[in-house]
C-alpha cells in the first residue's frame, strides 16, 4: 500500500531579541487604531426646510439652512445662526463660548450643547436645538448660576445672506398700534449696532458699560438704542418680498434685539451680513439662579400683506403658554 507523504513545517524558535525587533518593526509598518471623533454635526430635514446644526467650533449653531421651496441657502457661509457669542453682565464681560469648551450630545431631532462654569463665568450653560416641523428650530438656552450678576444677558447672534432684508414691528408714538419698519442707513446713527429695547427701562442694559469692555478679545462696538419694539419678532425678507426667516422669542425672555441697517449701496452697509442678535434674560441672578429662554428661528412664504410673520408668532407664543 502506498500512502501520500506528510508534510509538517515545523518553525524554528527564534530568540526573544528577535522576537522584539520584529514586533518593533511591524509597529512601525502598521499605526495603531485609533478612535475616531464623535461626529458634531446634526443634518436635519422637514417637509419646509433642510440644513445642518453643528455643535463644534466658534460659530456653533445652524450652518446650514436650505429653503425646499426656492433651494435657496439663507445661512452666510461663514457664519451661523442661533450662535451663543457673549455672557455679559453689567460693565461685565464673563466669557464667550465660541471660545469656550464644551460636551456635546445628539438624539434623532435635536442637538444639546454645554458649558461648565468657568473662573470667569460661574454658571453652567445649556443650550439645546430642537427641529419643528415643518419650518422652524427651537433653541432653548438654560443658564444655572452660581454669583450674582446684575441684569444678566446671554448675547445671541445669526448672520444670513446679504441680500436679505431686515424688518421689525415697533411701537407706534401712542403705544398701542405697530409700525412694520424697513431700517435703512442713516447719518444719525451710521455705524452704530441698532438695539430694539423692549421698553425704555430695559434701553439702558445695552449702554451700561458690557459693550466696552475688550476681555477675551471681543469686540468693543456701539450701540444705538431706538424705538421699543412692538413683538419680538425680527425678520430677514428676500428682494422681492416672498420669502422671510423669522427670529422669535416670548417677551420676557428677551430684553432687546439688535440688526444692522440696510442701504441701497453696498458700501454704506455695516456688515457684509445680514444679521439679527437677541439679548437674552436681562435681569438679575444670583446664586442657584435658574432661568430658561427659547428663540425660534422659522422660514415661511410671504403674502403681500406680510400676514404669515405674525400669524407664526402668536401660535410661538402660544405654545410657550402650554409649555
Amino acid at each position: 500500500m502506498t500512502h501520500e507523504p506528510t508534510y509538517r513545517h515545523r518553525v524554528p524558535r527564534l530568540p526573544l531579541s528577535v522576537l522584539a525587533t520584529l514586533a518593533i518593526s511591524w509597529s512601525t509598518i502598521t499605526p495603531p487604531v485609533r478612535a475616531q471623533p464623535a461626529p458634531q454635526t446634526l443634518d436635519f430635514e422637514t417637509p419646509q426646510i433642510q440644513g445642518t446644526i453643528c455643535l463644534d467650533g466658534a460659530y456653533h449653531g445652524v450652518t446650514r439652512l436650505i429653503d425646499k421651496r426656492s433651494g435657496r441657502q439663507l445661512i452666510d457661509p461663514r457664519y451661523s445662526a442661533l450662535n451663543l457669542f457673549k455672557l455679559m453682565s453689567v460693565n461685565l464681560v464673563m466669557g464667550q463660548p465660541r471660545q469656550m469648551e464644551r460636551t456635546v450630545q445628539f438624539g434623532p431631532d435635536w442637538a444639546e450643547v454645554r458649558w461648565p462654569p468657568t473662573d470667569t463665568h460661574l454658571g453652567e450653560v445649556i443650550a439645546r436645538y430642537q427641529v419643528r416641523p415643518p419650518n422652524a428650530i427651537d433653541l432653548t438656552v438654560t443658564v444655572r448660576s452660581q454669583a450674582d450678576y446684575p441684569v444678566y444677558e446671554t448675547f445671541l447672534s445669526s448672520y444670513f445672506d446679504n441680500t436679505l432684508q431686515p424688518h421689525v414691528y415697533l411701537k407706534s408714538r401712542d403705544g398701542k398700534s405697530s409700525d412694520l419698519v424697513h431700517p435703512m442707513v442713516n447719518d444719525v446713527f451710521r455705524n452704530t449696532l441698532l438695539v430694539f429695547p423692549r421698553d425704555l427701562h430695559s434701553a439702558r442694559h445695552c449702554v451700561d458699560g458690557r459693550w466696552d469692555r475688550r476681555e477675551g478679545s471681543g469686540p468693543v462696538i456701539q450701540n444705538c438704542p431706538v424705538r421699543p419694539y412692538a413683538h419680538c419678532l425680527g425678520m430677514l425678507v428676500d428682494p422681492e418680498k416672498t420669502l422671510a426667516v423669522l427670529l422669535m422669542a416670548n417677551p420676557r425672555d428677551c430684553y432687546a434685539f439688535s440688526t444692522r441697517y440696510d442701504a441701497e449701496d453696498q458700501a454704506d452697509r455695516l456688515t457684509t451680513y445680514s444679521a439679527f442678535d437677541f439679548s437674552l434674560f436681562g435681569h438679575d441672578f444670583t446664586p442657584g439662579t435658574e432661568q430658561t429662554a427659547t428663540v425660534r428661528l422659522a422660514v415661511t412664504p410671504l403674502d403681500p400683506e406680510f400676514t404669515q410673520p405674525l400669524q407664526l408668532y402668536n401660535e410661538f407664543l402660544q405654545y410657550q403658554q402650554t409649555r
